[in-house]
């Protein structure tokens, strides 16, 4: 299928060259084709395949040399009281399978009771958290290590199971207590060297808690800490969830503020040598600034390594089941980008291509930036305004129903590391939030109850939105200076009722859709005009009936069939005859060369088209039933030639020119 973009591009060479005025060739350069992209999508629950809630908390992902899958273990912490670990496998990793409680915590304690071992026994009362799983060669086993806490004074242990399948059933074998002869923290990362020598990283207590980590080397077969390779030390403040990797020549390791439940800045340390001197610990840049991570601690920084490159993607997790922050979804997996000095940045798009075959990765939009849209209030159903279609700065933003006004045309304009300027289409200038109160009028306001409006684009970040998906086709619009998100003054569904900002609620008045529109004023009467005839539509002998074929013809004013209204609804158009009051319609056919016809008005999606802007005022019209596009048949240009549907061709005859006529 040939996208919006092509077709504009194609009927727009076309057009010129019918009136003579394409003075040069228009040369696109195509963009590059990843092998399998796949889009990344942040700040929404994430789902498996058979549409459940993936539950894989205090993550780690594993990908073994020569295995093309993908598998991402963490903690279920969905039942109060039981424990459970989870595990699902990709090949892409966007579309994940569940595999449930793979760790058999049933075998602790026979094991226990058998070796006469005076640690407490297992309860699913007790902590469990972060596991990391390596295939181990001399084992032949896959090896699965876990925090555990029983109570014993201790601290977390290091719970190892085993298992013959990366995906389980992991039955237990031992724990390390104090390994390296301190309590410990969080289990953070396992690393293998370019040496086949593998490290476990976690946090330890020397004088204080979590005021070490240790990375400490396993012996072969893993079930050990063969020696501590470094101890480095927090001098506050603390460290917590530790994550090793090597860029380069470069080892590099990340790691959370200890902050309990909730989110934290990111710390990084860098060193030539795992046992030789690490820098000190210095906050990791995030794009654009964010003093959380984007909300998150981290769990994981995984290379991606592929056929034109090696991507490192920071893992993170949202504690919100444990009420440390109140962000939507768990995990959150964002680029890095690293600067001339391999220092990493932390890039916070809400979504973002990945193609791990390939091992390269691109910013995403989910929606796309050459569409028009309304904005939608799910609570009132009414779209975003510009008091009076003011076309001057300061305009201020309201609700009003949908009619295709001017100020209610919006595009999205791209301002980098995941944010949008919402810029309306009939002005030019974007929604900002600004102080009304200032002399000026361009104060950036951060208080709750502030009235959107339209300014001239400066690039200030109170002009930058990040759109959260809600995860059932509606978006938060979040400022990004204020933090605020957009809504309706006291959840008003009236008319006229002020667009503001407020802190996030959870209400459906802060949720809009963005529903893609075309430049129609559904206040008005117009003509359609195929762009290859400049010949307009009407019925057969201008009749009235249900199933009149439509044709085209030299336009008459005083033709009743030709002159035709429209009505809008949920992304899709109707196209009503002023003269019957009928709709156009496709008969329910998904054929090419289906006739179109008019029929009294129904819920059917044979009524229901997309319409969407061409070039130069023209447009395409497709069905929603059969995705094919209304066209005059055999491209004719001669009075009485029928209309039809018919698949994408980009040709002149799927093009139309709306005119504004009298009623």
């Amino acid at each position: 299928m040939m996208t919006n973009a092509r077709r504009s591009t194609k009927l727009f060479s076309l057009f010129m060259a019918a009136l003579f005025i394409l003075s040069s060739a228009i040369v696109v350069q195509p963009a590059h084709a990843a092998s399998n992209p796949v889009t990344i999508i942040n700040n929404t629950d994430k789902l498996d395949t058979d549409g459940n809630a993936i539950w894989a908390q205090g993550g780690w992902v594993m990908k073994e040399e020569g295995d093309n899958t993908y598998y991402w273990y963490g903690m279920d912490f969905e039942t109060s009281g039981l424990k459970k670990i989870n595990v699902y496998t990709s090949a892409d990793m966007k579309n994940w399978t569940g595999h449930e409680d793979i760790a058999d915590f049933s075998t602790i304690n026979p094991k226990l009771v058998a070796t006469n071992d005076p640690t407490p026994q297992f309860a699913h009362s007790q902590w469990v958290g972060r596991p990391l799983v390596k295939y181990n060669a001399i084992l032949d086993k896959y090896v699965l290590f876990a925090e555990w806490g029983n109570g014993d004074g201790n601290r977390n242990k290091i719970a190892i199971f085993t298992s013959d399948s990366a995906t389980g059933p992991f039955t237990y074998e031992k724990y390390i207590s104090r390994p390296g002869g301190n309590k410990m923290g969080d289990l953070g990362s396992i690393f293998t060297d370019s040496d086949g020598s593998t490290y476990l990283t976690y946090t330890n207590d020397t004088t204080y808690t979590n005021d070490g980590i240790q990375i400490a080397k396993l012996t072969a077969d893993f079930m050990n800490v063969q020696e501590v390779t470094k101890q480095l030390m927090s001098t506050g403040p603390y460290k917590e969830a530790t994550s090793l990797y090597k860029y380069g020549s470069k080892y590099m390791m990340m790691a959370s503020r200890t902050n309990g439940w909730s989110s934290s800045e990111t710390y990084c340390y860098s060193a030539t040598s795992l046992s030789g001197t690490w820098s000190s610990p210095y906050q990791c840049a995030t794009s654009p600034y964010s003093g959380i991570s984007f909300d998150t601690q981290i769990d994981q920084v995984l290379p991606i390594q592929g056929t034109e490159g090696t991507m490192y993607m920071f893992i993170g997790d949202t504690w919100n089941k444990f009420g440390g922050t109140t962000g939507v979804g768990r995990n959150k997996w964002y680029p890095l980008t690293f600067d001339g000095n391999g220092n990493p940045t932390i890039n916070g798009y809400a979504q973002w291509n990945l193609d791990a075959a390939a091992g390269t990765w691109s910013p995403s939009s989910l929606l796309s930036l050459t569409q028009t849209f309304a904005l939608v209030n799910r609570n009132s159903g009414k779209a975003l305004s510009i008091v009076g279609n003011s076309a001057s700065d300061g305009g201020l933003a309201e609700q009003r129903p949908y009619t295709g006004a001017g100020s209610q045309y919006w595009k999205l304009v791209e301002a980098g590391s995941g944010y949008y300027y919402i810029q309306n289409t009939n002005t030019g200038k974007v929604l900002e939030i600004t102080d009304s109160l200032a002399s000026d009028g361009t104060d950036p306001s951060t208080k709750d109850g502030t009235q959107a409006s339209q300014r001239t684009l400066n690039g200030n970040a109170n002009q930058k939105w990040e759109l959260i998906g809600t995860g059932d086709g509606y978006y938060k619009l979040k400022n990004a200076n204020s933090g605020k998100v957009l809504g309706m003054s006291g959840g008003s569904t009236g008319d006229g009722a002020p667009v503001i900002q407020w802190a996030e609620s959870g209400s459906t008045n802060q949720n809009w859709s963005l529903a893609p529109v075309a430049h129609i004023d559904l206040t008005k009467t117009y003509s359609i005009t195929n762009l290859n005839s400049l010949k307009a539509l009407g019925t057969v002998n201008n009749s009235a009936g249900d199933g009149a074929q439509i044709e085209q013809r030299t336009y008459s004013a005083d033709s009743a069939s030709q002159k035709w209204q429209f009505e809008y609804a949920d992304g899709y158009y109707k196209i009503k005859n002023a003269n019957s009051g009928k709709y156009i319609s496709n008969g329910a056919s998904a054929s090419d060369n289906a006739n179109c016809t008019i029929w009294t008005g129904s819920a059917s999606t044979a009524q229901q088209w997309v319409i969407t802007d061409a070039y130069n005022g023209s447009f395409e019209i497709k069905s929603r039933n059969s995705s094919k596009y209304l066209t005059i048949s055999n491209e004719s240009k001669n009075d009485g030639a029928l209309s039809i549907q018919f698949s994408e061709t980009a040709k002149w005859s799927q093009g139309w020119i709306l005119t504004d006529v009298n009623p």
